[in-house]
C-alpha cells in the first residue's frame, strides 16, 4: 500500500513539475554526491548534457558506501567501498565523464558531517575546482548524509556571490515532501540517448552482485529506482 501511494505522489510531482523553467548553466559544475550512484540517480542527465556543451563536470562521492550491507553480510566494508569505487568509474565512462573529474573522498558512510577531516579536502577541492554551480541533494532528502552534505557544502560556500547553488533528487521522491517552492524548481528533459544511457549507469550500480547475492550499493526499494527512472530530472534553486 505504501509503495502504490509513493507511486501516486511520484505521478503527481512529475505533472506539477512538467513545465517548470529549463535549466540552463554556466562552464563549470561540481556535483556533491554524498554516497556512490547519488550522482548517477540524481543527475546523469545534467552530467550528458553540460559535458554535450563542451562544459566542464565534476563530481565528487563524499563516502565510499561501507555500510550498504549493514546487517546482510560480513563482507569487509575496504571490499565494499573498493567494489562501489569501481561501480562509479564504469558509470562515469558510460555517461562519457573524465575519470579525472571523479573524486572520492573518506567521510564515514552513515556518519557525514562538518566536524570532520574531510572537510578540509573538500574545501580545497573547491578551491581548487573554482566551480561556478554547486549541485547538493535536497533538503528534503530523507537521509542524515544527504542532508548533511548539502549544510557542508553551504558553510564552505558561505556569501560567495560567484557561486550558485542548486539541489537535486534522489530519495526526494520516496519520502513524503510537500513543503517545495516550486518558483524555484527547473527541470531538464532528456533525450531518448541521454535517458538511456541514464538507465545503463544506473544499471552498472545496481546489478553487480555482491558475493552474498545482494547489489553491491544494497537492495534499494523498487519504486525508488523507477522514479529515478524518469525521462526529466528536477533541481532547486538555493542561491
Amino acid at each position: 500500500m505504501k509503495d502504490f501511494i509513493r507511486r501516486i505522489r511520484v505521478l503527481l510531482f512529475r505533472v506539477l513539475f512538467q513545465d517548470s523553467s529549463k535549466l540552463v548553466m554556466p562552464n563549470s559544475v561540481l556535483i556533491v554526491a554524498p554516497h556512490p550512484d547519488d550522482e548517477v540517480l540524481g543527475c546523469s542527465g545534467l552530467i550528458q548534457r553540460l559535458l554535450s556543451e563542451g562544459k566542464r563536470v565534476d563530481v565528487v562521492i563524499l563516502s565510499g558506501g561501507g555500510k550498504s550491507h549493514a546487517g546482510c553480510c560480513r563482507i569487509d566494508e575496504s571490499t565494499l567501498i573498493e567494489s562501489r569505487r569501481n561501480l562509479s568509474r564504469k558509470a562515469a565512462k558510460i555517461l562519457g565523464l573524465p575519470l579525472e573529474n571523479l573524486h572520492f573522498l573518506d567521510y564515514p558512510d552513515g556518519s557525514i558531517v562538518f566536524d570532520c577531516s574531510e572537510t578540509d579536502r573538500l574545501k580545497k577541492l573547491i578551491e581548487t575546482l573554482q566551480p561556478k554551480v554547486i549541485f547538493v541533494p535536497h533538503k528534503g532528502e530523507g537521509w542524515s548524509d544527504h542532508l548533511e552534505a548539502g549544510r557542508i557544502v553551504q558553510k564552505l560556500v558561505g556569501e560567495m556571490a560567484d557561486v550558485l547553488l542548486y539541489e537535486y533528487c534522489v530519495w526526494f521522491w520516496y519520502y513524503n515532501v510537500w513543503n517545495i517552492d516550486r518558483k524555484k524548481a527547473f527541470v531538464l528533459t532528456m533525450t531518448e540517448e541521454e535517458l538511456s544511457r541514464k538507465n545503463e549507469a544506473i544499471d552498472a550500480y545496481i546489478k553487480p552482485k555482491a558475493p552474498c547475492g545482494n547489489p553491491w550499493s544494497g537492495v534499494l526499494p523498487s519504486v525508488f529506482v523507477w522514479a529515478n527512472r524518469w525521462r526529466k530530472e528536477l533541481y532547486f534553486r538555493i542561491k
